[in-house]
C-alpha cells in the first residue's frame, strides 16, 4: 500500500473507485495508514471530494447477505438484466475484483449476487442514461464553475449537484441532470436554426421538466417543490409532462410540482443570477422569500418569533459572502436580535 501513488487517482470517477481494491479497503476497513493516504490525496485533489463521497456512500449502504456467488452466476444475471430492457445501449461491463470481496466477507457478512448485480448495472446502465458520470456536487454556503465537454460553461449553487456523461457521443444531443440552482452558458453549436441536427440539441433534465436549449444563457433554480427558469439571453423550449412553453429572453417561468401549475412572468434577468457575484436580489421579495433562500443556501433553519415579520419586504441586494453578513442585515432592517441553537437561528423582534 505504501508503493501505491496518489497522483494514480487523479483521473479516477466513481465507477473506476468503487471498483478500486484499495477503495474498498479504505472504506470497508479503515486504518490509520489508508485514512492518511485518502485525505493527502483530498488535500492535493480537492475538486474530487465530490466523487470521493458518492463513491464511498454507496459502498457503505451495499446490503450483505450470508454468501458469495459464483463469477458465472454474477454474470448470467447480469446479462439477463441487460436483454429485459429495450433498446437498451451498449455499455462497458466493469469486472470487480473478486479478493477484496473476499475480504469484506470476512469483515462482516458476504455480498449477495444480486447486490453485485445491482452495482454493475446502476453503474453503467441507470434508466436516467448518467452511466459512466461525472457527478459535480456543492456543499452548503460553496459555488462552484465547471466547464463541459462542449466548452459550455457552468456555474453551480450551494446545495445543489450537476451529472453529465465523461465522454459525449458523437451524433446524440448534449445532456445533463441538475438538482439544485445553476447558470448555464450553452456552447452555440448550430449554424442553421432551421435544421438542427441532434448532437447540436443541449438538454438539462431536472426534477419535473426538460430544458431544451441551442446557444443559451440561463438560470434553473430547483427547489422546494419548485422549478424557476430565467432565460438571460438565446431562446429555449421548456418540456412539461403536458406542456411545451417556448421562452424569451426576460421570461420567468415556475413551475409548482404541488400545485401542478404553471406561472409566467417579466424579469431581470441579470437580477436573478446575481448569486453568482454573491448577491441576492430576488423580485419585489418578503422576508419569509429572503429566509427560504438563505436556509436552501446555508443549511441552517431559521425562525422567525414574530409570524408578523415574514410578509416584510426588503428592498435592494443582501450580501451573500457568508451567512451572518446577510442575517445581520436581515436583522438591523426588522430590528431583530439573533439567537444561536445549534443549527437553528432565531430572530427575535426587539
Amino acid at each position: 500500500m505504501d508503493n501505491i501513488s496518489i497522483n494514480r487517482y487523479k483521473d479516477f470517477e466513481e465507477p473506476d473507485l468503487i471498483c478500486d481494491p484499495y477503495f474498498q479497503d479504505w472504506v470497508i476497513s479503515p486504518n490509520e495508514e489508508n485514512e492518511r493516504f485518502w485525505k493527502g490525496f483530498l488535500e492535493i485533489y480537492p475538486a474530487k471530494a465530490a466523487s470521493i463521497n458518492y463513491s464511498r456512500s454507496f459502498l457503505q449502504n451495499l446490503r450483505y447477505e450470508t454468501s458469495l456467488p459464483d463469477d458465472e452466476h454474477i454474470r448470467r444475471r447480469f446479462l439477463e438484466h441487460l436483454q429485459a430492457i429495450e433498446g437498451s445501449a451498449p455499455v462497458r461491463v466493469i469486472r470487480l475484483n473478486r479478493s477484496p470481496l473476499k475480504r469484506i466477507a470476512s469483515i462482516a457478512a458476504v455480498v449477495a449476487g444480486l447486490a453485485l448485480m445491482v452495482v454493475v448495472f446502476f453503474l453503467l446502465n441507470s434508466k436516467s442514461g448518467k452511466s459512466l458520470s461525472s457527478i459535480v456536487a456543492t456543499d452548503y454556503g460553496e459555488m462552484k464553475e465547471l466547464t463541459l465537454p462542449d466548452s459550455t460553461h457552468i456555474v453551480l449553487n450551494a446545495h445543489s449537484q450537476i451529472s453529465f456523461k465523461k465522454r459525449w457521443t458523437a451524433g446524440e444531443p448534449r445532456e445533463v441532470w441538475l438538482e439544485g440552482e445553476a447558470f448555464f452558458d450553452v456552447k452555440h453549436l448550430n449554424k442553421q436554426p432551421d435544421n438542427i441536427r441532434p448532437d447540436e440539441r443541449f438538454l438539462v433534465h431536472g426534477k419535473d421538466l426538460t430544458i431544451e436549449v441551442l446557444g443559451t444563457a440561463f438560470n434553473i433554480r430547483q427547489r422546494r417543490g419548485k422549478t424557476e427558469v430565467v432565460l438571460q439571453s438565446g431562446k429555449i423550449r421548456l418540456l412539461l409532462k403536458n406542456e411545451e412553453i417556448v421562452m424569451q429572453p426576460g421570461d420567468w417561468v415556475v413551475y409548482d410540482s404541488l400545485e401542478r401549475r404553471v406561472i409566467r412572468s417579466i424579469t431581470i434577468p441579470e437580477n436573478y443570477a446575481a448569486w453568482k457575484e454573491k448577491k441576492l436580489l430576488l423580485n419585489d421579495p418578503t422576508v419569509e422569500q429572503i429566509i427560504e433562500y438563505l436556509e436552501d443556501v446555508y443549511g441552517k433553519h431559521i425562525v422567525l418569533d414574530n409570524p408578523a415579520l415574514k410578509n416584510k419586504k426588503i428592498e435592494g441586494p443582501i450580501m451573500l459572502n457568508n451567512l451572518d453578513d446577510a442575517l445581520f442585515v436581515i436583522s438591523t432592517v426588522l430590528n431583530t436580535r439573533i439567537e444561536h441553537r445549534n443549527d437553528t437561528l432565531i430572530l427575535h423582534q426587539n
